[in-house]
């Protein structure tokens, strides 16, 4: 009796110190990004910066990517942009929410060209369907084929799977 409790005391001694050592992280091994002001980053040189360079901007409390030309929020909350009418997806769509308040039916026209990835999230909150279509050379997916919101208050994602493939799913019908 005596070898069992000691047995579940040395095991429970084992599991306490593995648990302790794994939680604790050493500050010397944290990856730290260089930091600045907003004003001290907007005075930077484009011209000598890398493309893909990081920093964190201590004003904004927020990391920044610089793609070549300026520098471009990382790791940004989607935003609510409201359409009124017939809308072409743009780049600067990716990752976003697009509400369509139309009386009258629209059509959302999802162009060739976005990278694997690129996702958008649609609402139809007013009266008028959403008819989500491709641009030549671009094909559109949905199990049901089902490519048109269904009524008021009606959601749909839109994700790009493949070169020029792009799946749709949400509260849909048929055209």
């Amino acid at each position: 009796m005596k070898s069992i409790s000691t047995t579940i005391t040395l095991l429970l001694l084992v599991l306490f110190t593995v648990s302790t050592s794994i939680a604790q992280i050493d500050a010397n091994s944290l990856l730290g990004l260089p930091a600045a002001a907003t004003t001290d980053i907007n005075a930077i040189n484009t011209a000598t910066i890398q493309e893909g360079a990081l920093v964190f901007d201590s004003s904004l409390k927020k990391i920044f990517k610089f793609n070549g030309t300026e520098w471009k929020e990382l790791l940004t909350s989607p935003s609510v942009f409201p359409k009124t009418g017939n809308y072409t997806l743009i780049e600067e769509d990716n990752g976003n929410i697009l509400t369509f308040d139309s009386a009258t039916d629209v059509v959302l026209t999802i162009p060739a060209g976005f990278v694997i990835g690129y996702n958008v999230s649609i609402y139809q909150i007013g009266n008028g369907k959403v008819t989500i279509s491709g641009a030549a050379g671009v094909t559109i997916k949905n199990r049901l084929l089902r490519f048109k919101t269904a009524g008021l208050d009606a959601g749909a994602g839109i994700v790009c799977t493949a070169n020029n493939t792009f799946h749709v799913t949400g509260d849909l019908k048929r055209n």
